[in-house]
């Protein structure tokens, strides 16, 4: 199903600003890469070609809404967040669907209080093998053709790493996983995966050096198994589980160090085992990086050569793939990554969260005060497009701009080449 086929993605979602925006460039450049330029007076605000909900979060929000609207007389469930934003989040909770777990992971609605004519919708990252057993004992059928067409919303490229990786464990290779181990997607990959392959998740490069390091003997068992622990499968022994092996991606990690992570287990593998028996100890994976995720992050490289005076960052502060946008723009630029616009205390004061740290911070004179400005604006994949509408409307007011000269500009909008 194309994304324009959707019946219903709700209209309070979307930001007239951005629809503008995502006409023009349907219209004009649309296969460049290059940011659209948003001229308004003297302020300068660049769009990367691709930013916001991606096809996933798109066809799960569609199926949450629709499942509201065809069945308004029956107690529906999320087993989770259904994506990593918190307007969604608390959209689709004051319209009466309940959590099953809450963010930290904590159950609070029980297996018998879910009744079998109830409806239980699976999030766009999907659930564990355990949590679906536990859905099935109250006598939800998530395995009917039924269920996986309207409210299971697993996103299709998320289960086709899964299924990636199920045929890579059966021809006996073990997947290395680069992901945050804590993370829903890797933890149903984890659990979809592990009845088929032996898994090990690696979280970045350092964590993959370690793995290297090993395969050339430069690491002990012991040193090994304390760095990893619990972060494979039942009986994992490296000594035999890392002679094959394949790499496979958490969709929203960085898609170039997911290949960075590949290529130096494939050299690894390379100077272990030597170049004649290549293909049997490691598989070529890159058929498993989600196409929207490599969009977004590749579109946002284009901003870096811009020489923006800064970049504000959109998304839930939850939301890894968000994350990954503001650590490529801080390459360049000061970055601050908000959940929306109501984070902008001032024209001197934002309120903004430290990826690395993970806290939220407040931080001064964050905004040249004087013009000309050029700001960089993107949002993660599961940002509605509103809260990047609201953003730049905000922006453009502390320099004297309003309504009539955002208009003005988006009647000449262009493409920075």
């Amino acid at each position: 199903m194309a994304i324009s086929q959707f019946e219903r993605v709700p209209n309070h979602y979307g930001g007239p600003l951005i629809q503008k925006i995502k006409d023009f460039r349907l219209g004009k450049g649309k296969r460049s890469l290059d940011p659209t330029l948003l001229q308004i007076g003297r302020l300068e605000i660049l769009i990367p070609r691709y930013f916001g909900f991606c096809f996933g979060v798109e066809r799960a929000i569609h199926m949450a809404f629709s499942a509201l609207d065809k069945h308004p007389e029956k107690d529906i469930h999320l087993v989770s967040q259904i994506i990593h934003n918190p307007v969604v989040n608390n959209d689709l909770q004051e319209r009466g669907i309940r959590f099953i777990y809450n963010e930290r992971g904590e159950r609070e609605i029980e297996e018998d209080e879910i009744k079998e004519e109830d409806i239980v919708l699976i999030p766009a990252f999907g659930t564990t093998v355990q949590v679906e057993q536990s859905l099935q004992n109250g006598g939800i059928d998530t395995s009917s053709q039924e269920y996986r067409q309207n409210y299971d919303t697993t996103c299709p490229f998320v289960s086709r790493v899964w299924d990636r990786g199920e045929q890579l464990g059966r021809e006996g290779y073990t997947v290395v996983i680069h992901g945050k181990f804590r993370h829903e997607e890797t933890q149903a990959m984890f659990s979809h995966t592990e009845r088929h392959a032996k898994l090990l998740v690696v979280l970045d490069k350092a964590e993959a050096g370690k793995v290297c390091d090993f395969i050339e003997g430069d690491m002990s068992l012991e040193e090994f198994r304390a760095f990893f622990a619990g972060k494979w499968t039942t009986g994992f022994d490296p000594r035999r589980d890392l002679e094959r092996i394949a790499v496979v991606n958490q969709t929203t990690m960085l898609a170039d160090e997911t290949r960075e992570i590949s290529a130096l287990l494939r050299q690894a593998m390379k100077r272990r085992y030597g170049g004649d028996k290549l293909d049997y100890h490691f598989a070529d994976t890159g058929d498993t990086l989600c196409y929207a995720t490599n969009q977004n992050q590749n579109a946002t490289r284009t901003l870096l050569d811009s020489k923006a005076d800064l970049a504000i960052i959109v998304g839930g502060y939850n939301s890894s793939n968000t994350s990954h946008l503001v650590e490529i723009c801080s390459e360049a630029m000061p970055s601050y990554f908000i959940k929306n616009s109501e984070e902008i205390l001032s024209s001197r004061q934002i309120r903004h969260y430290q990826v690395p740290a993970r806290e939220v911070v407040v931080t001064d004179d964050w905004l040249p005060q004087s013009l000309p400005v050029r700001v960089a604006v993107t949002s993660g994949a599961s940002c509605p497009d509103i809260l990047l509408n609201e953003v730049i409307e905000t922006i453009a007011g502390f320099y004297g701009y309003g309504p009539a000269e955002i208009e003005a500009g988006l009647d000449s909008l262009s493409i920075l080449a």
